[in-house]
């Protein structure tokens, strides 16, 4: 499959043309899990040393953020920007996943970037992304740095923190674990626990969620198990004993996650080396988007500091 030029992602492009991104990008697939992955793949014949795998966050796919990835690229990485299992133009039951498959599906995708373009690897990845990306480098240490816009322990009592839920949900929400093993694929949509009025500050791009909403690749109904491996999956391996280099980002007007929070498990990091701790001042959550310059020199200044 590959996108028409009237598809929604265009309207995603909010400051760069989107045929010009679409020059930039080839598409493709590779098997993980038994399951087709898409990926978007900029800058895939260009004699790049450095590869950044960018995961997106929850229901959307890797062309909500083509403004940034683009940005990205034109700094001189190569990006391969996956859709998660049931999630955008990849295989799989919409929305329906677990950590240990999206940990799983980047360790391959790593394994293939390996043998394909080398060595320097980075994994980034935003909200949903951002803690998978930390549960990555937990998994594997062929990860050279980690880039976490937001961060999060699943099994602690995240959703807790993170997430303010509407009241009929927050009901529920305590019977979600026992509900996945009764009904695992039973789908609840994303919007009774994300705001979507609350995710940006700018009013102009405030706006484009409308789109978002009507997207046909939105995957905004997760399954039970979805839900409930966000309550309780454990990193593969302890904050304390990860040395691989570990970027977090958080916005201080975000509203899922707290800089207090980030600050906590930036300290648990306590063997990361040339770790950093980026607040994006005066930004919602949805960062990337609108304080996309600001984030990109900030990730890239350490990158040049971490990478062999």
């Amino acid at each position: 499959m590959s996108y028409e030029p009237e598809n929604t992602w265009y309207n995603y492009c909010l400051e760069i043309d989107p045929e010009v991104v679409e020059a930039a990008i080839i598409e493709e697939y590779f098997t993980s899990n038994g399951r087709k992955i898409h990926l978007d793949i900029y800058g895939k014949n260009e004699d790049l040393k450095r590869t950044i795998i960018f995961i997106h966050g929850t229901a959307v796919y890797s062309r909500f953020y083509v403004d940034f990835l683009y940005s990205l690229y034109q700094k001189g990485y190569r990006i391969i920007a996956l859709d998660l299992p049931g999630h955008g133009l990849s295989e799989g039951k919409r929305g329906h996943f677990d950590m240990k498959l999206l940990t799983s599906t980047i360790f391959d995708l790593t394994t293939h970037v390996i043998e394909n373009y080398g060595e320097q690897i980075v994994v980034m990845g935003s909200s949903l992304g951002g803690i998978t990306a930390l549960y990555c480098v937990a998994n594997d240490n062929r990860i050279q740095a980690g880039v976490c816009h937001n961060a999060a322990i699943l099994n602690e009592g995240a959703h807790k923190k993170i997430v303010k839920v509407s009241r009929g949900y927050r009901i529920l929400k305590p019977l979600v674990p026992l509900m996945a093993k009764l009904l695992p694929t039973l789908r609840i949509s994303v919007w009774t626990y994300l705001k979507v009025d609350e995710l940006f500050q700018d009013e102009s791009l405030k706006a484009k969620m409308d789109i978002v909403m009507n997207d046909r690749l939105i995957s905004d109904r997760y399954t039970l198990k979805a839900l409930a491996t966000q309550m309780r999956a454990p990193p593969p391996r302890p904050l304390e004993e990860i040395e691989t280099p570990v970027m977090l980002i958080n916005s201080d007007h975000d509203v899922l996650f707290s800089v207090e929070y980030m600050q906590e498990i930036f300290d648990r990091l306590k063997k990361s080396r040339n770790k950093r701790f980026e607040i994006i001042p005066n930004a919602a959550h949805l960062v990337l988007h609108e304080k996309r310059e600001e984030v990109i020199q900030r990730i890239t200044s350490w990158l040049d500091e971490v990478l062999l």
